[in-house]
This record gives C-alpha cells, structure tokens and sequence, in this order.
C-alpha cells in the first residue's frame, strides 16, 4: 500500500475509483488464495472486509 501511495503521489493522485476498487479486489483475492481469511482478519480490526486496506491507503 505505501508504495502505491508514493506512485499515485508522483503521478498526481491519478488511481482513480475503478482502479482503486480493482487493485482492492486484486489484495484481497491474492490474500485469499494464499490461505488469509479476509473477513476475519479485518472482523479482530473491526473493520468491515472492504475496509482491508484502508489503514495504510492514501489513494
């Protein structure tokens, strides 16, 4: 995520609402697949599972 934030900071804020939501699914489904329970990790945060990335992302 703070990579991403320092890409769309270069590059002017341009990851807009559909990029953010695919690069999102993208996370989650990468975490997924490796074995991570997505609605459980962000439940002990409480945090709603769309929430996953919030903490860390600017864009």
């Amino acid at each position: 995520m703070l990579a991403l934030n320092g890409v769309d900071e270069d590059f002017g804020g341009h990851i807009d609402t559909i990029t953010r939501e695919e690069l999102c699914e993208y996370i989650d489904d990468v975490l997924t697949a490796t074995g991570v329970d997505v609605e459980a990790l962000t439940a002990r945060r409480g945090r709603d599972g769309s929430e996953l990335t919030d903490e860390w992302r600017d864009w």
